[in-house]
């Protein structure tokens, strides 16, 4: 549990982690330097399963996040926000379903949300209220999630095996907004996650408060973050979990060669996206960029795509990357994909 500034719920939340009825358990609390009571709150609890590391400097919660990670001795790992809390039988449920099914690297649950006095908030009076109400998928549909949507599991909810962070790392602190989707975006290459249809968690919603919050500054913020994200998005992913993805969009099997593999991954960015769609153009025109200056990459542009500096001086010229779309004279996304698919038929025909 990393802690910052939540002195009325911090003890509420130790609570119910230590009431869990699944009791072979240690609870670490870290708190980021709070300048108000929350690390007196926390002392009012005495459980010989629970260890306190408070620290005078905020540096971040991914940085007390990754601490408190690299000292836990289970099996599986939890996390949970200092103003959140687990409903009874949390972890003893998630705890099942890790133990009988191996395949599993992480699952999660649904939140219920409550306000600041614990008073339940009807999930259809918010905006995203039902964004974790997801159901399952294979590995390849939920990279195609991520890509095409962004976020949508619920991080207090979740048990992850701990051999997961010792071999895809834990989180990144640049990120303020998307630390923890960046995170699953690495997840899905290697392991299968599950989300489970029981309310595990309660999600409190303190407006302008939460990291979350719909403040302008977040929203800004959230937006070059999936920028960031955007940019790593396909590495490490292997041409068969990609083919299972997104089947219906390549152009070529990426099985075919990890030459077409790269081509097919840079591919995606321009396709159809009406919330990502300008941003991933940007990062689409660096990548194709870059394959044009390898000449193993340029031969197979070349040959299967139909695609050289001239046709790439052509996209250059329709999408507009580096400002807002004007209707009148923009080309979407969409449409470059369907020309350059037209333009590999009309040569192969």
């Amino acid at each position: 549990m990393p802690a910052y500034n939540h002195a009325p719920f911090v003890a509420e939340s130790i609570r119910s982690v230590l009431s869990q009825d699944f009791e072979d358990l240690e609870l670490l609390v870290g708190d980021d330097g709070s300048p108000d009571n929350t690390v007196a709150e926390i002392r009012t609890i005495s459980d010989q399963r629970m260890q306190v590391l408070a620290h005078e400097v905020n540096r971040g919660a991914g940085v007390v996040t990754n601490e408190l990670i690299s000292r836990c001795r289970g099996k599986y790992i939890a996390l949970i926000n200092s103003d959140d809390a687990w409903l009874p039988g949390k972890l003893s449920y998630q705890v099942g379903l890790l133990e009988g099914d191996a395949s599993l690297g992480a699952v999660f649950g649904r939140a219920r949300y409550v306000d600041r006095d614990g008073n339940p908030i009807d999930k259809s009076s918010m905006q995203f209220g039902h964004i974790f109400d997801q159901e399952n998928r294979s590995r390849g549909e939920w990279l195609k999630r991520f890509f095409d949507h962004g976020n949508c599991i619920c991080h207090p909810s979740m048990l992850i095996r701990s051999e997961v962070y010792r071999e895809a790392g834990m989180y990144d602190n640049r990120y303020r907004q998307l630390p923890d989707f960046e995170m699953w975006v690495r997840f899905i290459r290697r392991w299968q996650l599950h989300i489970s249809e029981r309310e595990l968690v309660h999600f409190r919603i303190l407006p302008g408060e939460n990291a979350s919050s719909h403040t302008p500054a977040n929203s800004v913020r959230t937006m070059n973050e999936h920028y960031m994200i955007a940019r790593s998005f396909f590495d490490g992913v292997s041409a068969e979990l990609l083919a299972e993805a997104f089947g219906d969009r390549v152009v070529h099997d990426p099985r075919k060669s990890d030459l077409h593999a790269d081509v097919e991954k840079v591919l995606l960015f321009f396709g159809y996206n009406q919330w990502l769609g300008h941003m991933y153009r940007i990062v689409g025109v660096a990548k194709l960029f870059d394959l044009l200056a390898s000449p193993p990459h340029r031969e197979v542009l070349l040959r299967d795509y139909d695609l050289d500096d001239r046709a790439f001086h052509k996209m250059m010229g329709e999408s507009e990357a580096f400002r807002p779309a004007n209707p009148l004279h923009t080309v979407s996304g969409r449409v470059l994909l369907q020309e350059l698919k037209q333009r590999i038929r009309r040569r192969f025909a």
